[in-house]
């Protein structure tokens, strides 16, 4: 409560009246009863009413939300020269968006964990997640319209109603009648991003991956416990699991890689992946992949990633063969104390500068194909128009379909190309940072530049800059 401003004058002290005072936003009012401060004695007329303050408060426009209790209290115990608030508004209340609850793991990421004292996790990698079928995948709530509200003055309050989230869409699962529930309908691996809701059959194999049970090539995911045997081909359009160690085998994925052990090569194993590549150590291979490399260690290896290669934990090491980290490389260790030759590279490589001038080069052809289909449009247009009984209807149909299918292949190759652009473009910033050592026979490689260090040096981060290899501290990148 609080007591009201004095007046300027005796007179206006002596003014008996009903203040009210309505807020900025008029959510609420507050009322003083004024009596005069030297009055000798209040005679019972001139005692405030009900109806006197309910018609004072009218005429200032509150209607609403009035504290009926408190107006009563004021007027009938007399309480003169106090504010208190006499009508509150009720605010309104946004409407909630639409929302899915999901009953399973929805950011899987088969990344090795760091241990506290520095050493790398890969036996308890969560590979993927797992459902049965009959599952209950997510739940759907729908949006609510929110909750009107008002002033004190009788305005109403409309409230944004919330928007509704867009279906799921995918494969593998089943809906609700209401359109609220989502079931698995197989059982295998559920991946979700970006309302693309999906269950994937999963090749399971409990054992090795030997002669005996020969070559892999499957449209899913292949989830194999054992080992990858050597002269073996595995190839699958999903993901690829391996809980055991692979020799020298050839292994080719439409997505990710995750090795819970490594990969001995013996100089004949390749591996390919669309995605990233996981694993705890890669021997005497050769490896590419337009992902990132995730890696314990890398000895005797030919690697290209388009992505990063990054290597983890303390003992963690990089020496011999060729390895190529487009968008950079970070190593504990490159290189070791008997100076063994060990290459690497980064920033753009010259194949994905080759790849890129090439796609505009057949974006070019694509160009002048699609004008000769104009061109030879236009004409049967003309025919069509001068000549009607001519016009060859279905001539003019397979020019117009080769133009369409020209079409989509010229966006497809655009589409490549601004993604390769994009990549060529950020990989010129890309550096090698070396946490701990870099031994002499360590030979770095930025476009056309080369860094050779002559001693051990430790801690450094090596880039170019303005045409010249820099080195600096490594947290300095």
């Amino acid at each position: 409560m609080d007591r009201p401003g004095f007046r300027d004058n005796d007179k206006e002290l002596n003014k008996r009246e009903i203040q009210i005072s309505i807020s900025n936003d008029a959510m609420s009012a507050t009322l003083c009863l004024y009596m005069p401060l030297y009055s000798d004695t209040t005679k019972e007329q001139d005692l405030f009413t009900y109806e006197q303050v309910i018609s004072a408060l009218s005429a200032q426009g509150v209607k609403m939300g009035i504290d009926d209790a408190m107006l009563h209290r004021m007027v009938e115990e007399r309480i003169y020269n106090e504010s208190f608030i006499i009508a509150q508004g009720k605010p309104m209340v946004n409407g909630d968006d639409g929302r899915y609850e999901f009953f399973f793991d929805t950011d899987v990421k088969a990344k090795p964990n760091i241990r506290s004292d520095g050493s790398v996790d890969y036996m308890n990698l969560k590979l993927f997640e797992s459902v049965k079928e009959g599952q209950l995948l997510a739940k759907y709530y729908a949006p609510t319209k929110g909750i009107f509200g008002f002033d004190v003055k009788g305005k109403l309050l409309t409230p944004k109603p919330g928007k509704p989230k867009s279906p799921l869409r995918g494969k593998g699962f089943t809906i609700s009648e209401d359109g609220s529930e989502y079931y698995a309908a197989i059982t295998g691996k559920v991946e979700y991003r970006n309302y693309d809701l999906n269950i994937a059959n999963v090749l399971e194999i409990n054992g090795d991956v030997d002669l005996n049970i020969g070559n892999i090539d499957f449209d899913g995911d292949v989830n194999i416990k054992g080992n990858v045997i050597t002269g073996v081909r595995i190839t699958a359009l999903g993901n690829i699991y391996i809980g055991g160690y692979v020799e020298g085998a050839v292994i080719s994925t439409q997505k990710d890689l995750v090795l819970q052990d490594g990969i001995n090569a013996k100089g004949i194993g390749k591996i390919y992946a669309k995605g990233n590549i996981t694993g705890k150590f890669f021997e005497n291979a050769e490896v590419y992949t337009e992902g990132d490399i995730n890696a314990g260690y890398i000895l005797n290896s030919n690697v290209t990633a388009v992505g990063k290669i990054i290597i983890n934990g303390n003992k963690g090491v990089i020496y011999g063969g060729s390895l190529t980290g487009v968008m950079g490389i970070e190593t504990p260790r490159l290189g070791n104390s008997s100076h063994t030759v060990t290459m690497v590279r980064v920033g753009p490589a010259k194949k994905l500068q080759t790849d890129y001038a090439n796609l505009l080069i057949q974006m070019k052809e694509i160009d002048s194909q699609i004008e000769m289909y104009d061109e030879v449009m236009a004409k049967f247009n003309t025919i069509k128009r001068a000549m009607p009984e001519k016009f060859d209807q279905q001539a003019y149909t397979r020019v117009f379909q080769s133009k369409i299918i020209k079409t989509a292949e010229r966006a497809k190759y655009e589409q490549e190309s601004k993604e390769l652009f994009d990549i060529i473009r950020e990989s010129g910033k890309a550096c090698v940072r070396i946490e701990k050592s870099v031994y002499p026979g360590a030979r770095v490689f930025i476009d056309d530049v080369v860094f050779q260090p002559e001693e051990e040096m430790d801690h450094l981060t090596v880039r170019k800059l303005n045409e010249k290899i820099v080195v600096r501290d490594y947290d300095d990148y």
